[in-house]
């Protein structure tokens, strides 16, 4: 749809393609977007932006961000570098990692961000002892990223909207750049990226969105349902078309979505439709455990395959969260049958790969702290721990970089006459890259930094492992053959941007053969013929963690129940197990809230291995076997049920905790406590000596 309505705006005149702004999630998209706008046309499209939020804002701000005081070559931060410059501030701040995790600091940092909430405002208004310490560590990694020339994910989006806000003569120019803009995914959009679109939009008010509230399910990266839902608000004059058709599954699967998804309250009125009428029923399938739902699967795929002409790559195993895999992974290991599984090791997070990354970034922006740190002794200089450790006191104590600290050994404590020689010499030897760098093609430059660093040396030890990392390094080269034609050093600045942009869609690679695993975050915007969905139960989906946010969290799950069901064209299987390893042990599960949602007319009882399927023409039988499992399969003489949700209890060992869940089992009764200082645990109630608090 939007392909087609920028081709339309060109095509008639209404604006130049320098004129137009388009905007979506994966660089994937962006491509596919700008080759079909270009196959419409007949012609070149080159004067348009087009691409993800954060490849825009990484633009606004290399061009424009000295005026809010960011340098053209600031380094972007991945994930895993953001993590080492949070530890680094922790450290500097004084805040203990053991009583407040690295990850659970930076998320609270980046959900402010999202909203727009920089250091200085987020201590100005601390509510509670443990946002005073992210306020502390907040106001220490900006000083760590500004002293690194560096951004993280967030500022990309945080620092573009100060600078539009800020400097009138920026946003001015950009409004009237951009006469239409258009935004895919509209859904997923956070505060930031609202408030991004708003800005732009300001002047022309041609604003095209496309979007779905129902498939909203990236609420943990900040992403807001409300910016679709409210977005007739913001804008009372546009026109609103609500394209209901779907072109991929059949009407059954669709009729199952649609009963799953209708029970959330807070969505825009729609049911959608398609040509296909009919089609198979949904199969729902139960299980005793995890190993018994992948031998189901694996055995109706094999099935699939060898008697009804699907292939491997036809099917897709989804499932609530990455520790599901493993018995996937083992079943179709032990009958040789390919997968493809999406969301392993990244080639841009292998430690090879980061290490030569590294040393690019490096010499494009000697301030990189992490970078320094990172291969300053890879390979091995004689400059050890405490080496470094001194280096980096000294950076701090001066507020300058390490790599700025190594001109000013002279001031340092404790250093030998052999880690002087060897920092000085590192430093030498990225000087001497940094004047390659704007001389040498990208690819030129990476064989001199291999064979200069001494890297490619250590690599090819004619081990095998040193064999394999070689290879990603061959690999990572080819890739920077790709800028070969660039001038230096842009060649390397555009490769560097283009790594940190990379997302893990963009590098998923669905051309070969194999049963496809990954997650419900990572299937949405693929489709199969085959979906099978596993883990239908209460505390994986919906998860644990949405059951605690009450009605807020449990709609995201429906949601992400819903984009599960329409990613099958064909065939679409629901499992649920009695049984589960969950936080380490074995429990049992009750049956997923969803199920209950799906109408008796589009679910068929499958077979579990070794049994027959139930017949579901029986009157009630779905109903009846879903509330028979949901419960106990074979019920038994047991003790009463004594604690419900809610209930505060207190444990001799563990103090007190709140009841998250109670569960009737075959042996008796099993709870799920959250204590207050312990975290989650699992009891069964006949071990566990548990005295009633709060009813």
């Amino acid at each position: 749809m939007l392909t087609h309505r920028i081709a339309h705006v060109i095509a008639t005149g209404r604006a130049h393609a320098e004129d137009i702004l388009a905007v979506t999630f994966t660089n994937k998209a962006a491509r596919e977007m700008r080759s079909r706008v270009e196959e419409l046309l007949g012609g070149s499209i080159g004067g348009m932006w087009l691409g993800t939020f954060h490849a825009l804002g990484v633009r606004l701000l290399r061009r424009d961000g000295s005026a809010i005081g960011i340098a053209r070559d600031f380094t972007i931060y991945d994930e895993a570098d953001r993590q080492t410059a949070l530890r680094r501030a922790m450290q500097t701040a004084g805040v203990d990692e053991k009583r407040y995790p690295p990850s659970q600091v930076g998320h609270a940092i980046s959900a402010a961000k999202n909203e727009l909430i920089d250091a200085e405002a987020y201590a100005a208004a601390p509510a509670g002892y443990f946002t005073a310490q992210v306020a502390r560590v907040y106001t220490a990694y900006e000083r760590e990223m500004r002293i690194a020339g560096a951004l993280d994910f967030d500022d990309l989006l945080l620092m573009s909207v100060r600078l539009l806000r800020e400097t009138d003569a920026v946003r001015e120019s950009y409004q009237w750049r951009f006469r239409h803009i258009f935004v895919d995914e509209y859904q997923d959009t956070n505060h930031a990226q609202y408030v991004l679109t708003k800005l732009l939009a300001e002047r022309h008010r041609n604003l095209t969105v496309v979007g779905d509230d129902d498939q909203s399910i990236y609420q943990f990266r900040g992403a807001d349902v409300r910016n679709i839902l409210d977005f007739e608000r913001d804008y009372p004059d546009a026109l609103k078309i609500t394209l209901e058709r779907n072109y991929r599954s059949t009407q059954t699967i669709l009729d199952a979505a649609h009963h799953v998804i209708r029970h959330n309250e807070a969505r825009a009125a729609k049911q959608l439709w398609t040509d296909r009428d009919g089609g198979a029923p949904v199969r729902l399938i139960s299980v005793y455990d995890e190993q018994e739902e992948a031998l189901a699967v694996c055995a109706e795929i094999e099935s699939l395959v060898g008697s009804e002409g699907y292939s491997l790559s036809d099917c897709a195993i989804l499932y609530r969260t990455n520790a599901q895999s493993r018995a996937f992974e083992d079943c179709l290991l032990r009958r040789g049958t390919p997968y493809r599984l999406v969301g392993g090791q990244r080639f841009y997070e292998r430690r090879e790969i980061k290490d030569v990354l590294a040393y690019l970034r490096l010499v494009a922006n000697p301030r990189d702290a992490v970078s320094f740190s990172r291969v300053v002794n890879v390979p091995r200089r004689k400059i050890g721990d405490k080496t470094v450790a001194e280096v980096e006191r000294l950076a701090r104590r001066r507020r300058i970089s390490p790599f700025e600290a190594v001109a000013r050994l002279d001031e340092a404590e404790g250093l030998g006459a052999g880690a002087l020689t060897a920092l000085r010499g590192f430093a030498e030897l990225i000087e001497r890259m940094r004047t390659l760098s704007g001389q040498l093609a990208l690819p030129d430059l990476i064989e001199r930094i291999l064979d200069e660093t001494g890297y490619a040396a250590m690599l090819r030890d004619r081990t095998p492992e040193g064999e394999e990392r070689w290879s990603n390094v061959v690999e990572l080269r080819g890739l920077a053959a790709e800028y070969g034609d660039v001038p230096p050093p842009e060649g390397l600045s555009q490769f560097l941007e283009n790594v940190a942009l990379v997302s893990d869609v963009d590098s998923l690679d669905l051309s070969g053969t194999g049963v496809t695993l990954i997650t419900l975050h990572q299937v949405k915007g693929l489709e199969f013929p085959i979906v099978f969905i596993a883990g239908l139960e209460e505390g994986l989906l919906p998860h644990l963690r949405a059951l605690e946010e009450g009605d807020k969290g449990v709609s995201e799950e429906r949601r992400l129940m819903y984009v599960g069901i329409t990613r099958a064209r064909d065939r679409l299987y629901l499992l649920h197990a009695f049984r589960r390893h969950l936080y380490g042990s074995a429990q049992v599960a009750q049956t997923s809230r969803f199920l209950s949602d799906l109408p008796e007319e589009v679910l068929q009882m499958g077979r579990r291995p070794g049994g027959a399927p139930q017949d579901p023409r029986a009157p009630g039988a779905v109903r009846q076997a879903l509330h028979a499992h949901a419960v106990h399969p074979n019920p038994v003489d047991i003790a009463p049920q004594r604690f419900r949700d809610g209930m505060r209890v207190a444990h001799g060992s563990y103090g007190e905790g709140t009841i998250l869940k109670s569960t009737m089992t075959r042996s008796g009764e099993e709870v799920v406590i959250m204590f207050d200082t312990a975290g989650v645990k699992i009891f069964a109630v006949a071990d566990a000596q548990l005295t009633l608090l709060q009813a």
